[in-house]
């Protein structure tokens, strides 16, 4: 009996060794794969990513900026139904760019204008802006329209920051306004949903409001209308 306890007591210890030498290794792999997976990208797979659109501002440059609203503000755009600000005098809208440059969007001055609400994450807005470059590229913008484009909703969380240079990227060739950080522009449009495009007369009041993705054709009527 004594030479057989020595070896059942090393097999005993050799098990428990055993079971320590494969929890460490799990362990481990664990480690390894938390930390492979932490290089990963976390952008969300239905939001195209604007390349170079992640890289710092520099100088100067805010994503958002104060606006002032003069007048009153316009009815909530509604998914359906008729537009009740159709016809009312739009309010002005006194920004700046996001390098502070002063941005002025003033009824019944200077002729009509289109303004087009945009948020940099936003997968209906990085598929329009194109739609937009290549109507004014084939059709041709009305004479004498202003297009204003308003970065709003801008987040430093989410995809495509900053808006600043997502709007370079995609090749944005209008005039800049920075929305404040609790959309006061957007508001004062009514805008509820993204993008939103708001056409203003020359003689101050709305001629159209429409929101979402839209066809080429469809923009060309809806401005020219």
């Amino acid at each position: 009996m004594r030479d057989i306890q020595p070896p059942a007591r090393f097999s005993a210890g050799t098990a428990i060794l055993v079971v320590i030498g494969v929890i460490v290794a799990v362990i481990v792999a664990l480690l390894i794969a938390v930390i492979v997976g932490s290089g990963e990208s976390s952008d969300s797979t239905d939001v195209p990513v604007v390349p170079g659109a992640s890289d710092a501002p520099s100088g100067d440059v805010q994503q958002n900026r104060p606006v002032t609203v003069e007048g009153q503000a316009l009815d909530r755009l509604g998914d359906s139904g008729a537009d009740t600000s159709i016809g009312a005098p739009a309010p002005a809208l006194l920004g700046a760019n996001f390098d502070g440059s002063s941005v002025n969007v003033t009824p019944g001055e200077g002729g009509p204008y289109m303004v087009v609400f945009l948020a940099h994450w936003c997968p209906h807005c990085n598929r329009e802006i194109p739609r937009i470059l290549e109507w004014a590229a084939t059709k041709g913008v009305p004479e004498g329209l202003r297009i204003v484009g308003v970065a709003t909703a801008s987040r430093n969380d989410y995809p495509n920051w900053p808006p600043s240079a997502w709007l370079n990227d995609m090749g944005w060739k209008w005039e800049k306004m920075a929305d404040t950080q609790d959309g006061q522009a957007l508001s004062a449009y009514g805008g509820t949903s993204f993008p939103t495009m708001v056409l203003v007369g020359p003689d101050g009041t709305v001629k159209n409001r429409f929101s979402g993705e839209i066809e080429i054709a469809d923009l060309d009527r809806l401005v020219r209308e």
